[in-house]
């Protein structure tokens, strides 16, 4: 009777040691895998591999104020992965992950980033808890984005367009590659 009790118990822990590694194996994930992949959002392909930087002067480059606002919210690291569309120079998108000192810090970047640089107008993303969509454009460009906190890190998955509307993401794409990213690092 002896061994099979330890062999219940030692299921039981390797079951525990299983569910505690698929939590921590999101929350170890690389900045590099936190952002979209070839092939996941509308035939937007990444213009170079993603990498990592760790100098807030060097991600935001020129945009002071952004800069600034995040120093201040703790800016760790970030990866931002300029997408295009082959054939189509007017449309064009980005996947974004940036690592702040912590979780309030990464809900005030996401505020920050849709109530900035506006006015947006704002939609309803679903499915992804605290997520927001906001965009803003003309009849003949305009971008749209999608952001979200979850723990220290802020995503945006985004798009924009110039000559004529035609050339836009549709809101349930982008919320379709918001929510990879999402059900990837959750």
């Amino acid at each position: 009777m002896r061994p099979i009790r330890w062999i219940g118990v030692g299921t039981a822990m390797l079951l525990c040691l299983l569910w505690a590694g698929s939590s921590v194996g999101a929350s170890s994930l690389p900045l590099t895998q936190r952002v979209l992949k070839a092939g996941q959002f509308a035939g937007l392909k990444p213009s170079s591999p993603p990498t990592v930087i760790r100098n807030a002067a060097a991600f935001f480059r020129g945009a002071k104020a952004l800069e600034a606002r995040l120093r201040r919210l703790g800016f760790v690291a970030a990866v931002a992965e300029q997408l295009t569309t082959p054939g189509n120079p007017n449309r064009y998108g980005l996947s974004q992950v940036v690592q702040l000192s912590s979780t309030a810090n990464a809900k005030s970047a996401l505020k920050y980033y849709y109530t900035a640089n506006g006015p947006w107008t704002l939609f309803t993303v679903t499915g992804i808890p605290g997520a927001v969509g906001f965009e803003q454009g003309s009849p003949s460009q305009g971008g749209r984005n999608i952001g979200f906190a979850l723990g220290p890190y802020f995503y945006l998955v985004g798009d924009g367009w110039q000559n004529g509307a035609k050339n836009a993401v549709p809101r349930s794409v982008l919320q379709a590659a918001a929510a990879l990213i999402y059900n990837r690092v959750r």
